[in-house]
């Protein structure tokens, strides 16, 4: 099954790539996988599913999960405001049709938070995507992108938000609250709660949010294409520990989590179980099914005016088939290389995975480097999606 994504690898400039099959058989799960490269691209180490990677977006279901764990406990609630847990967010301002800023009308929920609809978006969405950021006077825009940076309380998004809650989807920020919820209600670290409840219980071994000093040199280099038609990917300068926290509180939940592949499988074996893993039941199958549920927006990313260092240029995000539930991705487009009904998430750095219930199957793809959606790292996601599912 992996001759086709050997073949693309060997004919293109990626630097190395980890590919998984997963396949369900009642209980149990039949797992083949081939790393292509080496670990850290010019040594003579080969690539392994232990090597740790920058997970990125594909932080957001774990935290998603640890919140729906929080739900079932009583200690979280989808639909109560969040100012209840973080008073503060509703001082956070809207901007209204006519770009001024007003406080907010609607409460922000946690469904809205994991559903991409309270309005916070990231930073580059915001200051390059959004068409009502995009025609404000300068002074305008420098005066937002300080208010989304500069802030000891939120640091990762200060706002504004871009519409009322519930109003509409752009994808953003809100799991980094999530994050911090889940800080609020159980008086630990989002690190300590995620081990604790996730990692230890799913055998992920290799998965952290800040890495131990002896494992640092299992981390696979971050890379960054030159240019739109360059066949050169060069090393981005980070080394070791690439997230500080000395000037803030809180772990973002977002994005801040490192794990290897065989890790993440585990994670992803236990999404095919719909909660359990090795019987262990991590979420009720109920919490799962809330997690799958198709949100009501259609319109995943705006992506004519984007970074292409982060987003990449094929079109394959723009895809208005496709829905998010709580943490998750749901697929509807039938000319994908996935079925229908099949969920996904993937992270900025060329990490992917997707499962089917139905076909009781999933892949696992990871590489590190920008853009995502890379074209000849997304031609191999093409041709192992279509060979899996096939």
């Amino acid at each position: 099954m992996f001759e086709k994504v050997q073949k693309l690898f060997n004919e293109n400039s990626v630097k190395n790539c980890h590919f998984i099959y997963l396949k369900k058989n009642g209980n149990e799960f039949e797992s083949n996988s081939i790393s292509l490269g080496k670990s850290h691209w010019n040594n003579n180490q080969d690539l392994n599913g232990d090597y740790i990677f920058r997970l990125m977006s594909m932080s957001k279901p774990i935290t998603a999960l640890a919140a729906m764990q929080l739900v079932e406990k009583g200690k979280l609630n989808l639909d109560s405001p969040v100012e209840e847990v973080l008073p503060e967010i509703k001082e956070i301002p809207v901007l209204n049709a006519d770009s001024k800023l007003v406080k907010q009308s609607k409460s922000i929920t946690l469904r809205h938070l994991m559903s991409h609809t309270s309005g916070f978006a990231y930073n580059s969405l915001m200051m390059i995507t959004s068409k009502k950021i995009k025609d404000l006077s300068i002074s305008m825009k420098i005066l937002l992108f300080l208010k989304g940076i500069i802030t000891y309380i939120y640091p990762f998004s200060k706002g504004p938000r871009l519409f009322e809650a519930g109003t509409d989807f752009k994808y953003g920020t809100g799991l980094g609250f999530v994050g911090m919820m889940i800080e609020k209600v159980t008086g630990q670290s989002l690190e300590e709660y995620c081990k604790e409840n996730i990692f230890n219980p799913l055998d992920m071994k290799n998965t952290f949010f800040t890495i131990p000093r002896e494992k640092r040199d299992k981390i696979v280099p971050l890379g960054i294409r030159q240019g739109k038609k360059s066949k050169v990917i060069r090393k981005m300068p980070f080394k070791g520990q690439p997230y500080l926290r000395f000037w803030r509180k809180s772990y973002y939940g977002g994005t801040e989590i490192f794990s290897s592949p065989n890790d993440y499988a585990n994670f992803v074996k236990c999404l095919m179980n719909k909660g359990s893993y090795n019987n262990k039941q991590i979420i009720s199958e109920s919490s799962f099914n809330e997690m799958i549920k198709p949100g009501k927006f259609d319109q995943m990313f705006e992506r004519d005016d984007n970074y292409n260092f982060i987003m990449g240029e094929n079109g394959r995000l723009k895809n208005k088939m496709n829905r998010y539930g709580l943490g998750l991705t749901i697929s509807f487009d039938p000319n994908d290389s996935r079925p229908v009904g099949s969920i996904a998430h993937g992270g900025a750095a060329c990490t992917f995975f997707s499962f089917n219930l139905e076909k009781q199957k999933g892949a696992l793809i990871f590489s590190n480097f920008y853009p995502y959606n890379d074209k000849e790292w997304h031609e191999m996601v093409v041709a192992f999606e279509n060979e899996i599912y096939a």
